[in-house]
């Protein structure tokens, strides 16, 4: 993406997608296990409290909140 420096995707990919979820989005989540939340709209898109997740239903998930928001929310990753 024009104007994006390496520095800041990489910084992007160190974010946990259950640290973003609560800060930006907190209300979109439940918790459905111990040490596990899902997502009210997408209950079978789990997210562990290392920040993994897996979308069971569509069979792909991510590590970080930047996978997420690409892979589910169809953000653009094109460097171009």
């Amino acid at each position: 993406m024009p104007g994006i420096s390496d520095e800041q995707i990489e910084q992007a990919k160190s974010v946990g997608l259950l640290d973003y979820l609560q800060s930006h989005d907190p209300q979109s989540m439940r918790k459905c296990g111990a040490d596990q939340y899902c997502l009210k709209e997408h209950d079978s898109l789990k997210i562990s409290a290392n920040g993994k997740w897996n979308w069971f239903s569509r069979g792909f998930g991510g590590h970080n909140a930047l996978d997420y928001l690409v892979k589910v929310q169809g953000y653009c990753s094109d460097n171009s």
